[in-house]
């Protein structure tokens, strides 16, 4: 079970370091050392959330942190936390 979180942890810590790239499901699987197929189980299963679903709340909430301060345009917070376009 130790090697499971291990893994989960070191997908949040991608996601949270490459944020603003494109992070595919492949991408996960290569840091967490486990099968795309297990690693996207694994993340869901202890975090409640798919990768997808986490990587947008974690854009969200960084680009909310940076609006607070105020002084930034929307479009330009959005593309800066990994929004690629208005629609994600």
């Amino acid at each position: 079970m130790k090697e499971q979180i291990l893994a989960v942890q070191r997908m949040q810590d991608y996601i949270e370091k490459n944020q603003t790239e494109e992070i595919s499901l492949s991408d996960l699987a290569r840091v967490s050392l486990f099968s795309p197929w297990y690693s996207h189980r694994l993340f869901r299963d202890c975090l409640g959330l798919t990768p997808t679903e986490y990587i947008r709340k974690y854009r969200l909430t960084q680009a909310a942190k940076i609006l607070r301060c105020g002084g930034a345009r929307v479009i330009d917070v959005a593309l800066d936390v990994g929004f690629s376009n208005v629609d994600t």
